[in-house]
This record gives structure tokens, C-alpha cells and sequence, in this order.
């Protein structure tokens, strides 16, 4: 997935918790009306329904529904580079790479909502080429510090590869092909 994209969802500050709280919301109806149907249910009107909110609150924070969008993307990402770092505060590379690895399964329902909506963007990037090329820098970010935390310059095809591990085994656990449980043993032989 494409969370260790650097991109951060920026508040604005000096409008208070409430600006905040109210953005976040909207945010929060982009989500779920992606989980629900996908990028292309994404609209101005639909997030103003969904949030509970005029069409013109939605516009006054989001002026457009590609807006919307990169603002959910950033979010997205956001939420991900949090569940990484909360699990990544480990001592040597290895307990961090391992930590990374299986914070990119899905184990909970959130989580799992969670990729969807990843899975969402990401495929709605195949068609527009800044969010592609975010989703490319992400991945290239998340090499690099695949690549750090394997012993650095040398590694990169390791690194590629449980890129690509990564990504397959959350793809699969998320269309119940196998359990979390099973993909984290993957992760665990790969790794030892």
C-alpha cells in the first residue's frame, strides 16, 4: 500500500479544533463512501449527503472533488505512517522490518477497511497520474527503508521483494484467501 507517502494532510491552524473536527468528518465521508462503492462515488453532493453537511460546507473546505480526494489519499496515508511508527519504536532493524511487515497485513476489520480504501486509491491512480505518482514515490520510500533496514546500499532486491511479498500477502488476506495468521508466517520464514 501506498501509506509512506511523505504528503501530510495539513490543517489549517489559527481556525480552531472545530475547522478541524469538520474536515476531519468530511474526510471521514470520503472514506466511507469509497469503501462502500469505490473512488468514482465520490462526489461533492455524495460527501455533503454522507457527512450530514451542506454542499457548500463541503466546498468551502474542499472545492472540487479532486480536493476531496487527495485530502482522503493524504489522510490515508497519514493514518498508515502512524500505525507503522506506533509499531516501529523497536531497537535493531530487524524487530522494525518485522514490525513494518506485519502492520501492512490487515488483522482487524478496521484494518481491513482500511486497505480497501488503500486498494481504492491505488487503482484510481492507474488512471490519474498525480496520485500515480504518489502512489510510485510511496512505494519507492518504503524500498528505502526496507532497503535501510536490511543493511543498506546492496539490498535493494531484497528490498524489492518483500515490497512485493508485502503488497500479495495483503492483497490475499483481504480477499480471504488466507488468514492474517497464515500470511505472518510467510513473513516470518522470509524474514529468518
Amino acid at each position: 500500500m501506498y501509506w509512506f507517502v511523505r504528503e501530510r494532510l495539513v490543517l489549517m491552524r489559527g481556525q480552531g479544533a472545530a475547522y478541524d473536527e469538520r474536515r476531519t468528518a468530511i474526510v471521514e465521508a470520503v472514506f466511507a463512501l469509497v469503501d462502500a462503492g469505490g473512488v468514482e462515488q465520490v462526489s461533492v453532493r455524495r460527501v455533503a449527503d454522507q457527512a450530514g453537511v451542506s454542499i457548500g460546507r463541503v466546498q468551502h473546505y474542499f472545492p472540487t472533488k479532486d480536493d476531496l480526494l487527495h485530502a482522503a489519499f493524504a489522510a490515508i496515508n497519514e493514518l498508515g505512517a502512524q500505525r507503522v511508527q506506533e509499531r516501529a519504536d523497536r531497537d535493531r532493524p530487524a524487530d522494525v522490518l518485522r514490525a513494518v511487515l506485519t502492520v501492512l497485513i490487515p488483522q482487524t476489520e478496521d484494518d481491513r477497511r482500511l486497505f480497501r480504501i488503500q486498494q481504492a486509491f491505488e487503482t484510481h491512480a492507474l488512471t490519474s497520474a498525480e496520485l500515480g505518482a504518489q502512489v510510485k514515490q510511496g512505494y519507492r520510500e518504503l524500498a528505502g527503508l526496507f532497503t535501510l533496514l536490511l543493511g543498506g546500499p546492496g539490498h535493494e532486491g531484497e528490498a524489492q521483494e518483500l515490497l512485493a511479498t508485502s503488497v500479495g500477502l495483503a492483497a490475499l488476506v483481504l480477499n480471504d484467501t488466507m488468514t492474517s495468521a497464515e500470511a505472518e508466517v510467510i513473513v516470518r520464514r522470509r524474514l529468518s
